[in-house]
């Protein structure tokens, strides 16, 4: 996309003196209004400095020139190709989600035990440059065979258009397959000249790629092909959509559901108050709603049990380590609770009075309750990490850094439990943001001292 590709009058240039803020401000509630991507509290550094990359893309002098073009006239597919081109993240790979393509198999087997005449029906939402449902399909063939790909209809779909033809043309550079190997994908890659592998024919044709606003009122529809859907993916979608636009599409993706059927979403955007309808399945690395159901047991998706972790002080990362029996991973079903601190001293007393199971179940409530909270997200994961929770305070800190994506005690935090889970590499690059984060000079000299251990 280029200068050339939009014809931007001069008159859509702000004057000098113009109120910057405000034409920046107009700009991101036109985009929200269009697209349903929202830029709100610690995301609206994202939009200011994308804007800046979109007027280089299309020759106009900088970021307050881009927002004017987003505001003059009537919205066009060339502003929501710009808009989804550089406000989207295209970040993914090749078996990215293990345990949601574990739940996939176990529905697919579940179909062929009840010999359904139906096709099974999967839907990836926000699919970007395609490596997620190629991955479904490949998993599918390898593990469920007696399913032939003819009973499985895969829909992919995403906003971003330049993303839909990338994954149709079905060709990958290594980087997508950092967590496997080509080599043992054979049967499905062929390696090209330019070192990129092309996707099998056969496969690529099972997956029907289509252009799809999740903000918009599309679905379900016959027309999209999105209804009577078995399992939907949509990760990392909701975190671009505001508080009313995230309420609007869990419902419409319900709807689009089969009764007993999937949705798997990001760990940070699931909250039991969003998915009205739904019963949930947390797992340290996942979360499962699954349709007007009970949670039925998934054989190959249980958790693992938890392991020792440390016990964090905010100032010496060199905490020991303390053992603690497995935690169920049990669905968090919450009602409606008190206000965060008032919720946090119930914990306390809870556990002060030795009811450390109590204490942790009224936890969890708390912080579905009061999902959007990331002073309470950072205390319960504190918490959960003191009393041995390490699945609980995983899942607080994601919300954390989605919310607060600059919280250096979240990176800590966060190290903390990498390191204690022997995944060091992760482990130093989140401390490496912490030190970069932290305003405190005693935590960036114990995240220093701890790194120094780590290397």
């Amino acid at each position: 996309m280029n200068a050339t590709e939009h014809a931007v009058p001069m008159a859509g240039v702000p004057a000098a003196g113009a109120p910057v803020a405000g034409v920046l401000d107009l700009a991101a509630q036109r985009v929200e209004a269009e697209t349903g991507l929202a830029f709100a509290g610690a995301k609206r550094r994202q939009f200011d400095a994308a804007l800046g990359r979109m007027a280089e893309a299309l020759g106009l002098p900088g970021a307050p020139a881009c927002a004017s073009w987003l505001l003059a006239g009537p919205w066009d597919d060339a502003r929501s190709a710009l808009c989804a081109r550089f406000l989207t993240v295209g970040e993914t790979y090749f078996f990215r989600e293990p345990r949601a393509l574990d739940l996939v198999c176990d529905y697919a087997l579940a179909h062929l035990a009840r010999a359904e005449a139906r096709p099974l029906r999967i839907w990836s939402a926000g699919c970007c440059t395609g490596e997620e449902p190629y991955s479904i399909a490949m998993t599918l063939r390898r593990r469920v065979p007696r399913l032939p790909p003819a009973d499985v209809t895969i829909l992919a779909t995403d906003l971003n258009e330049a993303f839909l033809d990338f994954a149709r043309e079905g060709k990958y550079r290594r980087w997508s397959f950092r967590r496997s190997d080509p080599a043992d994908l054979a049967a499905f890659f062929r390696p090209l000249a330019d070192g990129r592998f092309e996707i099998d024919p056969q496969l690529r044709e099972q997956i029907r790629f289509a252009g799809l606003n999740l903000a918009t009122g599309a679905y379900p529809s016959a027309a999209t092909g999105t209804l009577a859907m078995d399992v939907i993916f949509c990760r990392n979608v909701l975190m671009y959509f505001g508080p009313e636009q995230v309420k609007r599409v869990i419902e419409r993706l319900r709807d689009c559901l089969v009764d007993g059927g999937w949705l798997v979403v990001n760990a940070s955007e699931a909250s039991t108050q969003l998915f009205a309808g739904f019963t949930p399945v947390y797992h340290e690395d996942a979360v499962f709603f699954r349709k007007g159901a009970p949670p039925a047991p998934v054989p190959s998706t249980v958790a693992a049990p938890a392991a020792p972790v440390f016990t964090p002080p905010v100032a010496a990362p060199a905490a020991a380590q303390r053992p603690h029996p497995a935690q169920p991973s049990a669905p968090l079903i919450a009602p409606v609770v008190a206000a965060p601190d008032s919720a946090m001293a119930r914990v306390r007393a809870l556990a002060d009075a030795g009811r450390r199971e109590e204490a942790l179940q009224c936890l969890r409530r708390a912080v579905e309750a009061e999902a959007s909270s990331a002073p309470l997200q950072q205390d319960a994961a504190l918490f959960a990490l003191e009393h041995g929770d390490r699945t609980l305070a995983r899942h607080c800190l994601r919300r954390l850094l989605y919310l607060e994506p600059d919280s250096a005690i979240g990176h800590y935090l966060a190290a903390l439990i990498e390191d204690a889970a022997g995944r060091r590499p992760r482990a130093r690059s989140l401390l490496r943001d912490c030190g970069r984060l932290a305003a405190d000079a005693d935590l960036r000299g114990a995240v220093q001292h701890w790194l120094e251990r780590l290397s």
